[in-house]
């Protein structure tokens, strides 16, 4: 009896942080809330003194986490000391909150603010990727990137690789446009990425998954505190 009594418990706590949503199709689908582990590869394709810092900025490691209200958190590993430390969503306050080593103050703007414009689709190569034993499919278009200080653009390609088996409820995004999060969550129908890339031309940066954790959370509440200082940009 001690022994049903333990496996119920613990079929109960796993359970606690799963919740399923019905998709337009009839389909009953299980959302992510954990952790996923990615390697960042930063390749250099213009040598000059100014991009050869751009390593440094990223690190070598990402850890992209999904809490159970739906914010996300990315926290870069390997990264200098002017490099990135974390990227946070918070939903309920629609804000962005970026912070660096070498500071402890958050820059912080609107989720709902265009940091990136779409420009067109690009053609699928067609080629079969597997990360993790998933098959993945893809999402690629042209962009331009948006510079907050000078109104500046950029021109870059996104690919988004993703699998079907690892969704998050995307209704929750519908204000946040930042990194076109929303358009690239609705056009995978609420999938997670297992691959990514962004290409400046002058260098680009791949995330390729090797861990997936569910139910894994290591908020960075010490760095996105109320009492933290803050620069809104």
């Amino acid at each position: 009896m001690k022994q049903i009594s333990k496996l119920i418990l613990i079929i109960a706590l796993f359970t606690a942080g799963c919740k399923s949503v019905t998709k337009s199709s009839g389909e009953k689908v299980n959302l992510f809330k954990g952790t996923i582990v990615y390697d960042v590869e930063v390749v250099q394709i213009v040598d000059s003194l100014y991009e050869k810092n751009k390593k440094a900025l990223f690190g070598d490691e990402m850890y992209l986490t999904i809490f159970r209200n739906g914010d996300i958190q990315r926290k870069y590993n390997g990264a200098s000391s002017k490099g990135y430390d974390l990227h946070y969503i918070d939903l309920e306050q629609n804000t962005v909150m970026e912070k660096y080593n070498n500071s402890d103050s958050l820059h912080t703007h609107s989720a709902s603010a265009q940091n990136m414009v779409k420009l067109n689709s690009l053609r699928d190569d067609k080629q079969s990727l597997q990360v993790l034993d998933y098959d993945l499919q893809e999402v690629a278009i042209g962009a331009e990137a948006i510079d907050a200080k000078d109104n500046s653009r950029k021109y870059l390609t996104v690919k988004y690789w993703y699998a079907d088996g690892l969704k998050i409820d995307e209704t929750n995004y519908s204000n946040v446009n930042d990194d076109l999060w929303n358009y690239f969550i609705n056009k995978s129908d609420g999938s997670l990425y297992l691959k990514y890339e962004i290409d400046y031309f002058t260098y680009k940066v791949i995330y390729t998954a090797k861990e997936i954790l569910p139910n894994k959370f290591e908020k960075s509440k010490d760095k996105i505190g109320s009492d933290v200082p803050r620069i809104e940009n």
